[in-house]
C-alpha cells in the first residue's frame, strides 16, 4: 500500500463508512450518486439539483468529505446543478488505487471525473485543501474553470503558520487521539465535536492514512497566471495562515479577483455562514456569466 491512502484495518474502515453513510443520508435532496473510474482510482460524486446553466463543482477540506457541504447544498442546488465529490486519496467513498505523486496527478484525476460527467466547464468552489485543488485545477485546465472560489484555501495565498504546522504534529498516529481532536477543533473554530460531521472528520483523520504530496505553494508567478474570475474568501479568525497577508497577495497578484475577509469567520467559514456563502457564490457565478 506504499503511496496509496488506506484505512488502518478492515474494522476501522467498516466503522468509518457506517458513520459516513449515515451522515450523507441525512443530507436533504436525494442526490444522484456516481462512482467514476479514473487512472488513480474510483471517485465518488454526488449530483444535487438539475438547474440549467454552468454547474458548480464543490471540493471539500482535507478529510472532510462531501458531508461538510451539508449546510450549503440545498441553497446552491436551488439555483445551480451542484456536483460534490469525495477527493481521491482521502477518507470517504472514493478509493485510491495508484499513487498520486504530483500536482499534475491531482489535476488529472479531477479532469477525468469532469470528462466522465460530461462537464466541459464549471464554477469551482473549494474549502481549505479543496481550495488548493480548485487553484491547482485552474492552473492545469484553465479552460474548464469558469470561476474559482477559494474559501480559506490551504497553502495558496499565504503559507501555513508555524503554530498550525506544529499543531498538526498532534495527528501523528502514535500520539493520543485526544491531542489530534483538540487540534482539529481549534482549526475549525471549536465547534460542537459531538456532531456527526465532527465525529466523521476526527474518525477519518485517526483511521485513514493519507499518502498525498505536499500542495504546491501559490507563488507569485502562479497567482499572476490565473485568468478566470477568482473569489477569495478568508476568515478573520482563521489560524492556518495570516488572512491579511493572504488578502494582500490575492489583491496584488491575481488579475481578476474579488477578495474579502469575513471578520467573524474561522477556517470553517462555509459551515459557520452557509446562507451568506451560498448567496456570495451564486452572485459571483452570475456576474461571470
Amino acid at each position: 500500500m506504499s503511496g496509496i491512502g488506506h484505512f488502518t484495518n478492515a474494522q476501522a474502515q467498516a466503522s468509518y463508512l457506517s458513520l459516513y453513510d449515515a451522515t450523507i443520508a441525512a443530507i436533504p435532496g436525494s442526490p444522484t450518486v456516481h462512482d467514476i473510474p479514473t487512472t488513480f482510482g474510483q471517485v465518488r460524486v454526488y449530483r444535487f439539483g438539475s438547474a440549467t446553466g454552468t454547474p458548480y463543482v464543490l471540493l471539500h477540506g482535507r478529510g472532510a468529505t462531501t458531508a461538510m457541504w451539508e449546510p450549503n447544498l440545498a441553497g446552491l442546488a436551488a439555483s445551480r446543478t451542484v456536483y460534490a465529490l469525495d477527493s481521491l486519496g482521502e477518507p470517504g467513498r472514493s478509493i485510491q488505487t495508484l499513487p498520486i505523486r504530483t500536482s499534475a496527478d491531482q489535476a488529472a484525476w479531477l479532469t477525468e471525473v469532469l470528462d466522465a460527467l460530461g462537464i466541459d466547464r464549471a464554477h469551482f468552489a473549494g474549502v481549505s485543501g479543496g481550495g488548493w485543488l480548485v487553484f491547482n485545477q485552474a492552473l492545469h485546465t484553465p479552460n474548464r474553470v469558469a470561476t474559482a472560489a477559494l474559501i480559506e484555501p490551504a497553502h495558496v495565498l499565504a503559507r501555513f503558520s508555524p503554530k498550525f504546522l506544529l499543531g498538526g504534529l498532534s495527528l501523528l498516529p502514535f500520539l493520543p487521539d485526544s491531542l489530534g481532536d483538540r487540534f482539529l477543533a481549534w482549526v475549525s473554530g471549536n465547534p460542537d465535536m459531538t456532531l456527526p460531521i465532527s465525529q466523521l472528520l476526527t474518525t477519518g483523520m485517526h483511521t485513514y492514512r493519507m499518502a498525498l504530496p505536499m500542495p504546491e505553494y501559490g507563488n507569485d508567478t502562479l497567482l499572476r497566471s490565473l485568468r478566470m474570475p477568482v473569489l477569495a474568501l478568508l476568515g478573520g479568525r482563521t489560524v492556518p495562515h495570516n488572512p491579511h497577508e493572504a488578502a494582500r497577495r490575492a489583491q496584488m497578484l491575481i488579475p481578476n479577483n474579488e477578495t474579502e475577509i469575513w471578520p467573524e469567520a474561522t477556517h470553517a467559514l462555509s459551515g459557520e455562514f452557509p446562507d451568506q456563502l451560498n448567496a456570495r457564490l451564486l452572485k459571483f457565478a452570475e456576474q461571470a456569466a
